[in-house]
């Protein structure tokens, strides 16, 4: 996903970067690292950025990405700025130099950008023969299409077309990754089958679906790889759009 906005360069993964396994399953992240957003995430990467100065400060740039979760509700621009400014000043003074610094956030989560290019995200996942192979391709045609309908009308709401801001109702926050696994599992089956007039034999076969579920562990990486960042800078304008102009542009 990174290659696609600039390719120019090459990347190092430095969180998470440590797995661990058990004999006979799959590696997984460290539950120390797994999860880790916000401040938490922040002090890991200066911890980080702190024992590999000397390396880090030779490359051409750093790039942090975080799910924002609504941190920046309440905030004017320029409060918005003085934090990232923060970050990027905190940084060059650990490593003495003025590394290029970017800050990639995915508001409110990154299942925002899974809906903002929808052919490439949900809407492509779940008309997958890899992912939904118990149900034909007209159906799940038609669960899709009914899927973003739910999302922006029930989930989405005010905010269906300015996604980025997504996340309080009065004053109370709800997490779209939450709202986005609720509905796939159970509320579109169920809103399929309320709508006047709906394809019955359709219907059933949703209702009956074991592939029709959401994990940002299976789903989430394909999906990520699939996206196209300039899509996502036309939908998402507000924190998406300027970091990926900004580090398209590098030279």
């Amino acid at each position: 996903f990174l290659r696609k906005i600039n390719n120019n360069y090459e990347y190092k993964q430095y969180l998470p970067n440590k797995t661990i396994k058990k004999k006979g399953d799959s590696k997984t992240i460290s539950p120390k690292i797994s999860g880790l957003t916000g401040s938490a995430l922040l002090e890991k990467i200066y911890t980080i950025i702190q024992n590999h100065s000397i390396e880090i400060a030779q490359y051409s740039a750093i790039l942090i990405e975080d799910d924002l979760d609504g941190n920046f509700y309440g905030m004017d621009k320029s409060q918005i700025q003085g934090y990232i400014h923060s970050i990027q000043e905190k940084i060059h003074s650990i490593l003495k130099c003025n590394i290029p610094i970017f800050i990639l956030y995915a508001s409110p989560e990154i299942e925002s950008w899974f809906i903002a290019d929808w052919d490439n995200g949900f809407g492509y996942i779940y008309t997958s023969d890899a992912f939904v192979t118990d149900i034909d391709l007209p159906t799940k045609i038609f669960f899709a299409h009914h899927l973003r309908q739910y999302l922006n009308t029930y989930v989405l709401k005010e905010y269906s077309n300015d996604i980025e801001n997504y996340g309080y109702f009065d004053q109370k926050y709800y997490k779209l990754s939450d709202e986005i696994i609720e509905a796939i599992q159970t509320k579109v089956k169920e809103y399929i089958s309320e709508l006047p007039n709906t394809n019955r034999l359709y219907s059933e076969k949703i209702s009956s679906s074991r592939d029709l579920y959401y994990s940002k562990k299976i789903h989430g990486d394909r999906m990520l790889r699939k996206l196209d960042p300039l899509i996502l800078s036309k939908k998402c304008r507000h924190y998406f759009a300027p970091t990926f102009n900004s580090f398209r542009n590098l030279i």
